[in-house]
This record gives structure tokens, sequence and C-alpha cells, in this order.
């Protein structure tokens, strides 16, 4: 009996490491099949292990990203092991590089154990050949009064860093953006018997606790390192009682301070910086202050890093956007090798059980040149070849030669040798006036906007039975472009990359119009048109040809419901798709990212008699882009949604060699 039992305990240790294993593998990871990140999720290591590397920032060097955090216990948040580090080559898979600063044993050091290490962040000094850690340090004991900066250097990426310093920051140094009069103000904290009056946050804003800190130094709480494209580097940092932002330059070895700093919205309570450039511009998101509790998200702009910032709204979007997804910004990820690739790094903490706390990675996407934050259950790097303009040359159609394309890379208005513009009320009673100033080219793209703008109609006439006259407003804004006259082709395969509005309301088109006879005898194709059936959202490709009626159609049409493309994709509109037709003396083929939608047999397409039973499809058609807002099909509009932005990356057509 002992020696069964004793086989059956050996069996069921067995069976409990197995399923243990099976379960660690089972879990969803972020180097699975498909190389998928998935945030909120455990993420594991390469050894199966959770990631610990809570607070973190990740350094790319010679091929490789390094991420560093804190190290979280199971019911602790203060620093007990010390920071960790992993890398990866793909941001998929990561592994466990050990302890890059470890806590000491001696109760005599800033960073005995027990004392807490926050927000660690690694730059690399390509003069000095030294990797050097910053850190949010709080002395053991002492709760978070002591507010201190950390600085830790290695030879090494993965360490061993070594601290050389800790301390308050810019002691004896004013802001440059602090006034004189500010600096010498008489009035002092022991002047108020109570906080957040209104007298108090005047007094905040006007440099009430610099003045306070500057013998002894700023404070310095959450924080972030960045390096600028002339390799100055900067410690961005909540100072103040945490209730405004510093951003100080770093001397030339990044180990110490120039003097040089400025203050970001005092008295805006904001943390947890995390900051990127982009074409010229710095882009901050930050948090409000409310423990470990999750808040709105904030965003901050500036043309110069030492300023002046622009505070802008909460840029996450969608369900649990103020509560920024349940979660607190830490860094801000440039992807190498993919251009204009961000990816936003939060933390979603769990006060009760720090180690489980879980990473919140988002793409960046972008919207009238700010950055956007929206929930993704899981993607992949791939989003970004999706999500931004392509800027890669026209590739090569065998058989095809490129005839003429606008890539829109020039900033400003559309190529007036090419396009042209419509311009007020156009058609089927739609909401929008059209106008040249809505349609842009910027960031590689063209813009068309659909805008809520209020002004007199110049065509009102009281009592007229015509819609465009009868209106006394114009309510909404838009634009429609055309190259008539300018760029017309017969046949060819025409392919137009686009991100289009899916808000209530809007009615984006890619489409052509012969250039002989009047409609519909002169023929068009839509290659695309996004609008509503029965309230409810398609994706068209059609053609019409003329009848024996004026101004009455005969279509070939395919409507595609909005959901086929959104089962698949719920953050298809997130992303830009292309739109492609081949059209030959036979056919016409519509096509959505290589899916047909739409064959249109052109034996078939054959004008009635006010077309002198002709083919408008055997002649040149030219090309039109436009956003018209509600009308006969494009719903109510969703006056939340404005303004509405559909942007076209590119317009190229192919002829056959």
């Amino acid at each position: 009996m002992k020696k069964y039992l004793a086989h059956l305990f050996i069996l069921s240790c067995i069976l409990f490491y197995s399923c243990v294993q099976q379960s660690k593998s089972s879990q969803p990871k972020n180097d699975a099949p498909g190389e998928l990140i998935v945030p909120g999720e455990q993420w594991f290591d390469t050894d199966g292990d959770i990631i610990n590397a809570h607070g973190g920032g990740i350094l790319y060097h010679e091929g490789k990203y390094y991420w560093f955090g804190e190290h979280k216990g199971e019911r602790s948040n203060a620093a007990l092991v010390g920071i960790t580090c992993y890398s990866s080559s793909d941001l998929y898979t990561w592994k466990n590089e050990g302890i890059a600063l470890p806590v000491s044993e001696d109760p005599e050091s800033p960073i005995v154990r027990g004392s807490t290490i926050e927000r660690p962040k690694v730059i690399y000094n390509a003069k000095t050949g030294k990797f050097v850690m910053y850190f949010h340090l709080e002395l053991k004991g002492r709760g978070y009064d002591a507010a201190h900066v950390a600085v830790a250097v290695s030879d090494q990426v993965t360490g061993p860093y070594k601290l050389v310093k800790n301390g308050r920051v810019n002691a004896g140094k004013w802001p440059e953006n602090m006034m004189e009069a500010q600096r010498n103000s008489p009035v002092k904290s022991t002047d108020f018997k109570e906080w957040w009056t209104p007298e108090w946050m005047a007094a905040i804003k006007g440099g009430l606790f610099v003045r306070r800190d500057f013998e002894g130094g700023q404070m310095s709480r959450d924080m972030t390192l960045f390096v600028d494209d002339d390799n100055k580097a900067y410690h961005i940092y909540s100072s103040e009682d945490n209730l405004t932002l510093h951003i100080a330059e770093l001397t030339d070895d990044y180990l110490d301070y120039t003097g040089k700093y400025i203050r970001v919205e005092p008295g805006g309570h904001n943390e947890a910086p995390a900051i990127f450039k982009k074409d010229g511009c710095y882009f901050m998101i930050t948090s409000g202050c409310t423990g470990w509790d999750p808040n709105a998200a904030r965003l901050l702009t500036a043309d110069h890093i030492m300023g002046q910032w622009t505070l802008h709204p909460n840029p996450c979007k969608g369900e649990d956007a103020q509560l920024t997804f349940h979660s607190q910004s830490t860094f801000i990820l440039p992807v190498q090798g993919k251009e204009n690739a961000f990816i936003f790094m939060a933390d979603r903490w769990r006060p009760q059980n720090p180690i489980d706390g879980r990473y919140i990675w988002l793409p960046i996407l972008f919207e009238n040149g700010l950055p956007v934050l929206k929930w993704f259950d899981k993607w992949d790097l791939g989003i970004f070849d999706k999500i931004n303009a392509d800027t890669s040359v026209p590739k090569e159609v065998e058989g095809y030669k490129l005839v003429w394309n606008d890539e829109f890379d020039n900033p400003g208005a559309p190529d007036r040798e090419v396009w042209s513009f419509e311009e007020g009320f156009a058609r089927n009673h739609e909401l929008q006036w059209y106008q040249e100033e809505n349609a842009e080219c910027r960031d590689g793209l063209l813009v068309i906007s659909a805008r809520r703008e209020k002004r007199e109609n110049p065509l009102y006439e009281r009592g007229s039975n015509d819609w465009r006259r009868s209106r006394e407003y114009i309510e909404y804004t838009s634009s429609s472009i055309k190259t008539e006259g300018r760029k017309e082709f017969q046949y060819g395969r025409f392919e137009i990359r686009a991100r289009i509005p899916v808000a209530g309301g809007s009615w984006p088109a890619i489409w052509t119009l012969g250039t002989e006879m009047e409609w519909p005898s002169n023929g068009e194709i839509d290659i695309m048109e996004y609008y509503r059936i029965d309230d409810v959202p398609h994706i068209l490709a059609n053609a019409a040809w003329g009848t024996d009626e004026q101004w009455k159609a005969k279509w070939d049409s395919s409507a595609t419901p909005f959901t086929h493309f959104t089962d698949r994709d719920p953050r298809w509109a997130d992303k830009f798709h292309t739109w492609r037709m081949d059209w030959d003396e036979d056919a016409i083929r519509l096509y959505l990212d290589d899916e047909l939608l739409n064959e249109v047999d052109l034996s078939e397409t054959v004008n009635g008699s006010l077309g002198d039973h002709k083919n408008p499809f055997q002649q040149p058609h030219y090309l039109l882009l436009n956003l018209a807002i509600g009308g006969q099909h494009g719903g109510t509009p969703d006056n939340s949604a404005f303004p509405l932005h559909y942007e076209i990356d590119y317009v190229r057509v192919y002829q056959k060699k």
C-alpha cells in the first residue's frame, strides 16, 4: 500500500506539473502564433514567466529593444528586487535579461530594499558609450516626501547599473518661463490656511512651490526621458507636489542638468508623462492625479520641446476613453523601420496584487494631425502599414504602365493643374456646401474635411422651390474635387488608397463620369460609395448609364453590408483600404482590398435613346473624390463626430502596355 501510495503521489505530482505547464502555455501570450499584442492580458517571457516590468520604458539599441521596468511583488509596491530588463528583436517575444539595477542590502543606501523605485527609463550616450538610467526614487520610510530623481549608469545595456546620484532637481535655478515678478513674489505657503481655494491655485500657477523648493531643488516624481534629433536629452517629470510638469535639459553626458528648465501647465495636476516627436512637432500624453485609479488622459503639443505647450482634449476615443481604458501612460515607443509608427505604453495598476498589473500597448492613430488612442483587443505591427500614409513609390503592375498618379506629398491645396473644385450645394439634397478650402494635402494625404459651420446661404431665395435656394443657411461644409478636362482616361487600372469616415451622415465617394453627354448617359462608375440603405451602412460598387428618360439611370449595383468588413476586422474604419477598378472594353471590375465586389458586363451597358444608344463606358472618364453629408443616403449626421476627415493616400492610374 505504501509503495502504491508513493507511486500515486509521484503520478499526481507529474500530472500537476503538466497541468501547470499546460496552463502557462495556454495563457494568451504576446508571442503567440500570429505575433499579436494583446492589451490587458498576462504577458509571458520566453521562459514562460510573467513579464515583470511595470511603469517601464524601452531603449532600442543595435537592433534590439530593451524594456526596463519595476519588479513588483504580490503584496507591496515597494522595491524588493529592483529594476528588470527584457530584450526583444520584434516586440512580441521577450527574453528576461535579469535584474538591471538590484536593490541594496545596505540600510544606508538610498535604494535599500523597501525603498520606492518607479518609472525607470534608459538612454544611450554615444559620446561616452554609457547607458544612463533615470528613475523616480522615494526613500524608505518617508512615503512620497523625498521626491527624488536617481541616476545610474552601466557599460552594458542590460546592466548591472550603478547608482551615481540622487536628489532633487535644479537647486538654485529658476524656470526659464517664470517671470521676474513671480520669482520675487513675497507670497509663501504659510500664507494659506486652506489649499485648493482659487487664491491658493492662483499662487501655485504663479510659482508658489517653485519658490518654496528653490534652495533645495524641485520635486521629481513620475518621469520620462527624451532624446531629441540633435542628441540633446531632457528629463520630463511631475513636480510641485504633482501640480506642474517640468522639462529639464540634461548635460551632454546625460548625467546632470544644465540648469535650463521650464514649467508646463502650472497647476494642471499632470503626472505620468510620455513624449514623442513627429514631423517636427512634440506630443506629450499625461494623466491626471487620482492615485492608483485611472482617469482621462491629457494631450499637450509644442513646436519646441522647451515650450510653449498647448493643452488639447483627451486623445482617447471610444468605450472607457474617460478612464484611458483603465490604464495610465508610461512611455511612447517609436517603432523602428516604420515611418510615423508609435506605440502608446501604459500600465493597468492593481495595487492589491501589484505583480498582476497589466500592460496596455496601443497603436497611436492620427486624426487631423493629432494623436488618437482607440482600444484594440489584439493587434500586430502590420497595423502601421494600414493606418499611415504609404510613402513608397508606386508599385509596378505586370502588363501595365503607370500613366498618372498623385501621391499628395506637397502640403497645401491639391494640385490645381490636375484638380478643380465644385462649389455650393451639388446634388441629392445633400446638406454640405462644397468649397475649395475643405481639401488640403498634409502628411502625404489629401484630407477632405466636413465641418459644422453655420452661415448665410448666398443663393437663398425665400419661397424658392429649388432646394439649393430654399435653404436660408449653410450648416455643413465639405469639398468635392475632380479631374474633369485635365486628367481623363479610357480603360486601365485605377487604384485609390483611402481611409473613409463612417460616422452618421457621412457619404464619401470615389467615382468617375464620362466626358460626353449629360448624366446618366455619360456613364457613372462608383468605385466606392459608403452610405446607408434603410439606415444600414453599406459599401457600394456601381455603374450607371442612360435610358429613354432624362436623368433616369439604369444601374448595375453591388451593395455590401458594412458588417461584412467589420465582422472580420472591428477596427476596419481606422485603417486605409485600397479600392481598385480594372476596366477594359469588355468589363468593369470593382475591388476592395482585392475582393471583387462587382463585375459589370459592358455588352449590356448601352444607353437608351437619349444617349444615342451609345456605350458610355467606351469613352474617356474623369475622376471625382468627395465627402457628402446627409441627403438621400448619408443618413442623419452625428454632430458629435464632426469634423469628419476623408483621407486619400494616393490615386494611381495604370494602362496596358
